[in-house]
């Protein structure tokens, strides 16, 4: 089964230098991935030949909601998935709103990518399992997941976004196991659960295991180089 590949592109690129990635993705064999790319909104057509996720969407459709985006226009826009929940969109969203935008991506037949993570802090204190836990099962309270709709659990262990390196291979499985279980016990059937935070060519190799069902990488996916390399690791 081929892994799952998101790119966040997160505001890194302008209009000329996501054109010229563009490009440079072109050169890159994506056969053995299935990939999905997450421009910023204004970057969209230069990745149409892509499954297309967004970074974030808004709770209502239609309305006086200024700067936000509706998740009907995304449907509109042939856009498959949307990020929910990133660490940093955290400081903004609650738990609360978050399952509102969950609702309004199943609502318009978008695929949620739920993004959950604890602190260093938490983990510390032991508090990573009732973390996660409180994330998964509010973001997907009240979600019509009926009739096998998927939804994507991105796992980001918060202190590891932007870091040297990824959470050890033995941490990142045990703690799929446990996401698993939650998920399981909420009789949620079709869904994937990848790994993002500090996802590297450099490192990708460490932490590569059938537990994985895919990786969420950030500034990685904004150099050519690098992505071909890490899609080279995968394969």
């Amino acid at each position: 089964m081929k892994k799952i590949l998101i790119c966040n592109q997160k505001m890194y690129l302008t209009k000329d230098e996501a054109i010229n990635l563009s490009y440079d993705y072109n050169t890159i064999d994506f056969s053995n991935v299935e990939l999905i790319v997450c421009p910023n909104y204004l970057n969209f057509e230069f990745f149409s030949d892509y499954d297309l996720g967004a970074q974030n969407c808004f709770y209502e459709d239609k309305g006086a909601y200024t700067g936000e985006i509706s998740p009907y226009d995304l449907y509109l826009r042939g856009i498959k998935y949307v990020i929910l929940g990133h660490y940093e969109r955290r400081k903004y969203d609650t738990n609360e709103i978050i399952n509102l935008k969950v609702k309004a991506c199943v609502r318009n037949s978008i695929i949620p990518i739920i993004c959950i993570g604890e602190s260093k802090i938490d983990r510390e204190l032991l508090k990573t399992s009732s973390v996660l836990k409180k994330q998964i099962t509010t973001a997907l309270s009240g979600v019509d997941l009926s009739d096998g709709y998927p939804v994507l659990i991105a796992y980001e262990p918060i202190y590891k976004i932007g870091s040297s390196n990824p959470l050890a291979k033995e941490e990142i499985e045990d703690t799929f196991k446990y996401i698993k279980k939650v998920l399981d016990d909420m009789k949620i059937s079709n869904y994937k659960i990848l790994y993002g935070g500090s996802v590297k060519s450099e490192n990708i190799k460490d932490i590569l295991s059938d537990e994985i069902d895919g990786y969420l990488v950030g500034a990685s996916c904004t150099s050519a180089s690098e992505l071909n390399n890490i899609v080279k690791c995968i394969k």
